[in-house]
């Protein structure tokens, strides 16, 4: 009897496994990698797919606003550019007329089958929808500590990641590949991928390697972004290229026609005035960018990278009156908060030139995690290297404070708030 019953349960098995296996081989998979989703305009209806194309020819993206059981989408879009930078076969589709707020699946499909299906969300396109954003850079050289910032990436869901510039150390294609093999961990189980927006920093010794890789619509590298209809417009800028002229014009024109959007955040990888003794100061920068900024009241946060340590001002304006220091005096009511400094897996440096006007600053392993609403910009600096501990939120829930979590909490406090001028 019992004999019986247990072959009965394996000839069950049996069945049920070839079944599986013959649903299985309707679909061959395709050999696909290095997928990444990119905000290179307005984050509510455009985004740019990417993707490394290891074989198989003819791909085109399959796309929808619901999961299919059998990659049955809804849409389809072409390849509009590919290019063998880097040593990878890269392939883009840009997605347009996009609904706002909307999860969006997706799979390559080629001659050889599908990927596997992943997803990525718009942002709202009204600005009283808060954001949540990861910001940070200077990822070169340490895998097993880059991979960790990555992880967290797919732990908090943010709405973006600000990719401040130093991907790598030396721009070769076999660091670049190390680099988008770390960055699949920030790819959720479930199939989430956060949007990049990404900023050159000095390691990548061409424009090209950004131009080729993230496929940003300028080729001099300075673009915007825009979030949340009015809410918010992200500007990344080039620090590796002229300050003046053409991108000194870009800068104006974008600051002058998104000045009744709540906020404006200019991203660039060279902070004007380092934290780090023997990195040199930005004057440039302070000429050329720092005027415009402060020339309007819904730019109060700057987002800075390259000296591989942590580092957080008071809001500051540039003066050269008593009490001033490098060019920057403390100014609570109309000054802007400078914040970066890396480090997402770069070796740390000591932050060993505070100023006067310094809130904190303090050599960790971090990316700063800010919240935007009308009313304000909310940044908190996390500390990833215990990212295993950290509990997983939702799209739903991308605003509490995950269970486990690590905040940098220097004496001036955890969370930098910076209110809107009015």
């Amino acid at each position: 009897m019992i004999v019986s019953l247990f072959l009965n349960i394996f000839d069950m098995m049996r069945i049920l496994l070839s079944f599986f296996l013959i649903a299985l081989s309707q679909f061959s998979f395709a050999d696909v990698n290095y997928i990444r989703v990119l905000f290179n305009s307005n984050a509510s209806y455009e985004a740019t797919i990417a993707w490394n194309q290891i074989s198989g020819n003819a791909p085109i993206l399959l796309y929808g606003t619901s999961k299919p059981s059998e990659f049955n989408f809804s849409d389809s879009a072409r390849v509009i550019d590919c290019n063998g930078a880097k040593s990878m076969n890269t392939h883009f589709v840009e997605l347009k007329n996009l609904k706002a707020n909307q999860r969006y699946y997706f799979s390559v499909k080629d001659s050889e089958g599908y990927s596997r299906i992943y997803y990525f969300s718009t942002v709202p396109d009204v600005p009283t929808e808060r954001l949540s954003l990861i910001a940070g850079g200077d990822s070169r050289d340490r895998s097993e500590t880059r991979r960790k910032g990555n992880k967290m990436v797919a732990k908090v869901k943010p709405h973006a990641v600000l990719f401040n510039g130093d991907f790598t150390g030396l721009d070769t294609p076999k660091q670049w590949v190390e680099w988008f093999d770390d960055w699949e961990y920030s790819i959720a189980d479930d199939g989430r991928v956060t949007p990049l927006v990404v900023t050159r920093g000095n390691h990548e010794l061409s424009n090209r390697s950004i131009r080729n890789l993230f496929h940003v619509p300028n080729k001099r590298i300075y673009y915007d972004v825009q979030f949340g209809g009015t809410l918010l417009n992200v500007i990344s800028l080039n620090s590796e290229i002229q300050k003046f002229g053409r991108q000194k014009l870009f800068l104006r024109t974008s600051l002058k026609k998104h000045a009744h959007f709540n906020w404006q955040i200019p991203q660039y990888h060279r902070p004007i005035r380092a934290h780090v003794s023997h990195k040199k100061e930005m004057n440039t920068e302070y000429r050329n960018f720092v005027p415009l900024f402060e020339k309007y009241k819904n730019v109060r946060l700057c987002l800075e990278n390259d000296s591989h340590t942590c580092k957080v001002t008071w809001p500051i304006v540039q003066s050269e009156e008593l009490g001033s220091e490098e060019g920057f005096i403390r100014n609570d009511s109309i000054g802007i908060v400078y914040a970066g400094e890396g480090c997402w897996g770069a070796p740390l440096r000591v932050a060993d030139d505070s100023k006067c006007w310094t809130r904190n600053a303090e050599a960790v392993n971090q990316v700063n995690w800010i919240f935007v609403d009308q009313a304000k910009i909310e940044v908190r600096t996390i500390l990833y290297e215990n990212v295993d501990e950290v509990a997983e939120l939702t799209e739903r829930t991308r605003f509490e404070m995950p269970e486990g979590l690590s905040l940098w909490t220097p004496s001036n406090g955890a969370v930098v708030s910076i209110p809107a001028r009015r």
